[in-house]
């Protein structure tokens, strides 16, 4: 469902969440970061840190500067001035991708299950040749970045290029790091190396979480990418991965992001069904 009029929450003492309904749905994902944006410029008092998920927007703000009520009614103020959401500003960040690589194949054998690209196929009534014809073929939208620093999870903008998948049964209990999987409606990627359960696919040429980078692409932080960004994924052979990979590490490789401005009413009105 999406709801006519937002529903305003507190989620503990210091912590106001704003939900745009409860369906996987982009157009309320559009929503929460227009307004993301909108609160930035407007620097409210008090607000510490702004927070988009899929279809809520988390505010965490300081209660010795604001409380609750003042902020419900400032955010809301603002939130009336975006109902409709026209663009969003959105990076295009271009990602290379080892698909069926050694390190997920390895994976499958130590956890027991069947080689992962090889079952997505199967999920899908397809050869793994077309999963990564598929995957390569659209852009996806981040929807929000968390679970551990710099985790992403995304869908397709092109819903006909949508690649469907239960997780494992029994999570693993290790994933490496830069592994790219998908399960239910998101891809993502492992950042670092932690237990998981999505279906691996391909490793990543390059990081997407690298605290104290050589590379002046990433932030202080350490994480590469935020909601609205856009991933294209592209894919490269083991001799390309070694290449990158042996660049990135020594800070010369040249990331290929590109900051344009993403039409969001044109995409709502003309989106594959």
């Amino acid at each position: 469902m999406i709801y006519d009029e937002p529903k305003f929450r507190p989620l503990g003492d210091c912590y106001l969440a704003v939900e745009f309904g409860d369906e996987a749905d982009l157009s309320l994902n559009f929503k929460v970061l227009a307004l993301a944006e909108q609160l930035r410029k407007a620097d409210l008092p008090g607000i510490m840190e702004i927070i988009p998920s899929f279809r809520e927007l988390g505010v965490l703000f300081d209660r010795f500067e604001t409380d609750y009520d003042t902020l419900r009614d400032a955010v809301g103020a603002i939130q009336k001035t975006v109902v409709e959401v026209d663009e969003l500003p959105s990076r295009l960040v271009e990602l290379p991708l080892w698909y069926n690589d050694p390190w997920s194949a390895e994976l499958a054998n130590r956890f027991d299950v069947q080689n992962n690209i090889e079952f997505v196929a199967e999920c899908n009534g397809i050869t793994v040749d077309e999963v990564i014809a598929r995957h390569t073929g659209t852009d996806y939208w981040i929807v929000c970045v968390g679970f551990t620093p710099g985790c992403y999870f995304s869908l397709p903008l092109d819903p006909s290029k949508w690649l469907k998948a239960p997780k494992y049964k029994t999570p693993r209990s290790y994933t490496p790091a830069r592994l790219v999987a998908l399960a239910g409606f998101s891809t993502g990627a492992y950042p670092v190396a932690s237990p998981g359960g999505y279906q691996v696919i391909g490793r990543l040429a390059v990081n997407i979480f690298e605290p104290n980078s050589k590379s002046s692409v990433f932030p202080e932080d350490g994480v590469l990418l935020q909601a609205g960004d856009r991933l294209r994924y592209y894919n490269v052979n083991a001799l390309e991965y070694d290449d990158i990979w042996e660049a990135a590490q020594a800070g010369t490789f040249k990331y290929r992001i590109t900051e344009e401005t993403f039409n969001v009413k044109d995409y709502l009105e003309n989106r594959p069904s």
